[in-house]
């Protein structure tokens, strides 16, 4: 009897484990980088590579980021020195630029889709990378807004259709949305800042606004979150802690 409850239990452990792995912690970082530039357009490459570096983050989502001869290689730059897997999507391809958004993991990237999202002006997009943490699918989206309210409403349409058809599986939507105060469907997606009554904080130095956002899925505990003040962008960089 004791050598069959021991059996029982062992096996009731291994099948928790497989299938109902306990939730891990991880650390997101959302920045738009501005090609490099602070907001006096003096180069900040290299403290940005050393102030990631330093902040350690388990995902980092970057945009207005450059990878070509003609701007410099900065997505290659940020791979070598980071040491992280990495997902590049152009927005912008012309006259030998690429300009975009990447999206770096410590963990390794399952897939990879780039989406244009309609655009008046600059071409927009959104980066999906899906990675798996210790058992578990986690879908990040990296994304970057147009500038004109009404192509922001078709884009935020465009990036809810998106999301329900990711189902159940937990998601973090991250980025530069150009628009203050913005609301998204409370039912799909939680505002990390607005849980932890940080939504005051603003991100754009030069508009003094909350411009930059971290959302999550329901199934996602958020643990903290913060605007980090460093003068290396127009942006300010926004972390945050949580827990899938």
């Amino acid at each position: 009897m004791i050598i069959f409850i021991i059996i029982t239990f062992s096996l009731s452990f291994t099948i928790e484990m497989r299938f109902y792995p306990p939730k891990k912690e991880i650390r997101i970082v959302s920045y738009n980088i501005h090609s490099g530039l602070n907001k006096d357009m003096f180069p900040t490459l290299f403290d940005i590579i050393d102030f990631l570096r330093v902040l350690n983050a388990d995902v980092i989502c970057l945009q207005e980021v450059n990878e070509s001869a003609k701007a410099g290689f900065q997505v290659s730059s940020f791979k070598e020195e980071l040491k992280m897997y990495s997902h590049f999507g152009a927005n912008v391809v012309e006259l030998g630029s690429n300009y975009g958004l990447v999206t770096y993991s410590k963990y390794p990237i399952k897939s990879e889709n780039h989406i244009y999202l309609s655009s008046d002006r600059e071409q927009r997009g959104m980066l999906h990378t899906l990675i798996k943490i210790d058992g578990r699918n986690l879908n990040i989206i990296n994304i970057h807004l147009g500038l004109g309210e009404k192509e922001r409403k078709i884009q935020l349409e465009e990036l809810l259709e998106f999301i329900k058809k990711l189902g159940n599986e937990p998601y973090i939507v991250v980025g530069d949305f150009n628009e203050d105060s913005i609301s998204l469907d409370k039912s799909e997606l939680k505002d990390v800042a607005k849980q932890l009554e940080k939504s005051n904080i603003l991100t754009f130095a030069v508009g003094l606004e909350r411009i930059d956002y971290i959302f999550t899925s329901k199934n996602i505990e958020i643990l903290d979150y913060e605007v980090l003040i460093k003068n290396m962008s127009d942006h300010y960089p926004i972390v945050a802690r949580l827990k899938i």
